[in-house]
């Protein structure tokens, strides 16, 4: 994939500290990824199928995120979607991390 450095370093920690959920890339670098386009991504967005609440999932990401340096704001959450922006204090660089929950049918 093609992915800016702000984005592979981010994409690293995001679905390592919020394994336990787990988190999958979708959207842009996800269509990349299977070769529909090959334009960079502004945002990161990453998807769970966990039954947990997403304001529980938001901050265990953005606890993680903390601990491993990032500057993590939280401005948005509802029951399927919740948005961090993500700064790298050292060089100034900020992501939005959009993660969004899918429900199966019947569960």
């Amino acid at each position: 994939m093609n992915l800016t450095g702000l984005h592979r370093r981010l994409l690293a920690d995001v679905l390592a500290v919020g394994g336990a959920y787990p988190l999958a890339l979708t959207c842009g670098y996800a269509v990349q990824a299977h070769g529909l386009v090959d334009r960079l991504s502004q945002d990161l967005y990453v998807v769970t199928e966990n039954p947990d609440r997403m304001a529980d999932i938001a901050t265990v990401v953005r606890t993680g995120l903390e601990q491993r340096g990032w500057s993590v704001e939280a401005p948005e959450a509802d029951p399927l979607y919740a948005r961090l922006i993500v700064t790298d204090p050292a060089r100034h660089e900020e992501c939005e991390v959009d993660i969004l929950k899918v429900c199966r049918a019947g569960a």
